[in-house]
Parts: structure tokens; sequence; C-alpha cells
């Protein structure tokens, strides 16, 4: 493939997905932006995506839906999934559909750099022909403990300073996710 990556996104957050879309197009990918899952299926069917960023709780479907559907329909898609309230039982559902990173809301943005990087490689080793391991999860680095990059654990007060929390000021990257 040559050029740019293609991004699914889709947020129901009207500012948070107009940020989302603005860092995306920053880093030069090309944005497919929607507010509703049951839209974000029909844009994937309508062009070719390469990796998407989805929040769990879109009216019309829900993230890990809009990964299932995009899966049966084409191929599993490197995903970052976003919530503020998703279960693990519900973030564990969507690892077989492409799920490569999960990050809790309030975003840290820096964090969301981080993950679009990962996205990025899971893409790239995709397209060398790599498959996902047989538990269907992409093969990520691992952290220093050994355990796959993935952000699953509940946000510690004050263990991240670069928040979308407004009432955090570290004069960095913020922005409400409501």
């Amino acid at each position: 493939m040559t050029g740019r990556l293609s991004v699914l996104l889709a947020e129901d957050d009207d500012p948070l997905r107009a940020l989302l879309q603005e860092l995306l197009a920053q880093r030069g990918f090309v944005v497919h932006a929607t507010a509703r899952g049951d839209e974000a299926v029909e844009v994937a069917r309508s062009v070719e995506i390469h990796v998407s960023v989805l929040d769990f709780h879109l009216p019309g479907l829900t993230g890990v839906q809009v990964l299932r559907q995009i899966a049966a329909d084409r191929r599993v898609t490197p995903s970052i999934l976003i919530s503020g309230e998703a279960r693990q039982e519900q973030i564990d559902e969507a690892a077989p559909f492409g799920l490569v990173e999960f990050l809790r809301k309030p975003l840290d943005l820096a964090r969301l750099r981080q993950s679009l990087d990962v996205l990025e490689r899971a893409h790239a080793t995709l397209r060398k022909g790599s498959r996902a391991s047989g538990d269907g999860r992409w093969p990520l680095p691992r952290d220093p403990r050994g355990r796959r990059a993935l952000d699953r654990s509940p946000r510690r007060p004050g263990h991240d300073t670069d928040r979308t929390d407004p009432r955090r000021s570290n004069g960095g990257d913020q922005h409400p996710t409501g």
C-alpha cells in the first residue's frame, strides 16, 4: 500500500471527536469520522479502512459490534477502543476483532499518541502478512513486566498528568470528555 493510513473514527461526543479528528489528521491519517456505530459500519463498507479508533458506547451499535461487523464484512482491523465505563469482560470481548489498545476516559493524550504508534505498527505487521496470535490479539510489544501493551487498569488519582480532565491543569494537551 502506498499513501497514508485510513482511520475510522467513531465518537459521539462532538468536541472530543473534533479533537481526535484533528490529532489524527496532524499525524497524517486520512480520517473518516462519524458519531454513530451503525454509520461507522457503513463508512467501513464504502472506503478502505486500515485502522480504527472507536468509542465503546455509541448510538446505533457499540464499538465492539462495529469491530465484529467490520471483521465479518472484510477483515479484522487493528483498533483502539475508548470508554469511561466499559467493564473488563466487555473489553475482552473485543480482542478477537482487532483490539490493539483500550484507553479509559478521560483520555490521556500522551497515552493516545503512544497507542496510535502501536496501531500503526499493528497495521504494518498485518501488511507484512503476519497474523494475530491464536487468541485473536495482535503481536504487540510488552511492558517491562512482560504484559501486553494494553491499558486495562482503572486510572489511579494523580498517576498521569497529561489527561483530558479539565480539572487538571498542567498546560499540556487536555480535553473534557463529558
